[in-house]
């Protein structure tokens, strides 16, 4: 039975759906095949990195058993948003990242921004489906709960929608204050995760306290 949908479910569709809006501006179709503001990557290549990062949500879900709840996990073994990134880095998949997206941009831009509203799309439905308490399947067999996995894929639709509009100077489209912060509190978590928290307030407002210590950026 359909279902409210969770604050953090709604901003990454908003997301998406802007993600999409700018894809289809024809400055990305004319730069398709040009470098993007990621090292390594074509404009075209970056759209479809997002487009996958994004969608892999669906996938994750689809491959997860439902019945699955927090209690089915070891204690300690669930991860979290930042305990995700811990994780995600030095998983080998992510050194396959710049060949697999220039592979999957080859379909072209309509297609690719197809894809992308195709997949907001299905968020809409499918997130009104799950319940509160589902995990997801992320990296192997690792789990976290949707709402988390959700929050991560916040941070790479925002992060590479701004890449994207750097790339083919347009403005960026506008998404809420809320999942930017969203954002910020997960990146912030992520550089606490590696550092203890006096060189990342020394990061933040000492920097010449750091003695070379590189605390940001953390992705």
């Amino acid at each position: 039975m359909p279902q409210p949908i969770s604050i953090v479910r709604m901003m990454l569709i908003e997301a998406v759906d802007a993600s999409a809006e700018l894809m289809a501006r024809p400055s990305v179709a004319e730069r398709w095949d040009s470098p993007s503001a990621l090292d390594g990557m074509t404009v075209g290549a970056l759209c479809a990195h997002l487009v996958r990062a994004v969608g892999a949500t669906l996938f994750y879900l689809d491959r997860t058993d439902a019945t699955l709840t927090a209690a089915d996990v070891p204690a300690g073994d669930l991860l979290d948003a930042v305990s995700y990134y811990g994780a995600a880095l030095s998983a080998p998949v992510h050194d396959q990242i710049i060949e697999v997206s220039a592979a999957e941009a080859e379909i072209g831009p309509a297609a690719t921004v197809q894809k992308c509203r195709d997949v907001a799309e299905a968020m809409r439905t499918r997130f009104a489906e799950e319940g509160a308490g589902r995990l997801v399947d992320a990296l192997g067999d690792q789990k976290l709960s949707l709402e988390d996995f959700c929050q991560t894929r916040l941070v790479e639709a925002l992060t590479h929608l701004d890449d994207l509009a750097m790339s083919v100077d347009e403005v960026r489209p506008v998404t809420s204050d809320a999942g930017v912060a969203l954002v910020v509190d997960t990146l912030v978590g992520v550089a606490r995760a590696r550092h203890d928290d006096w060189t990342v307030l020394h990061a933040l407002s000492r920097s010449e306290r750091l003695a070379g210590t590189d605390v940001f950026p953390v992705l």
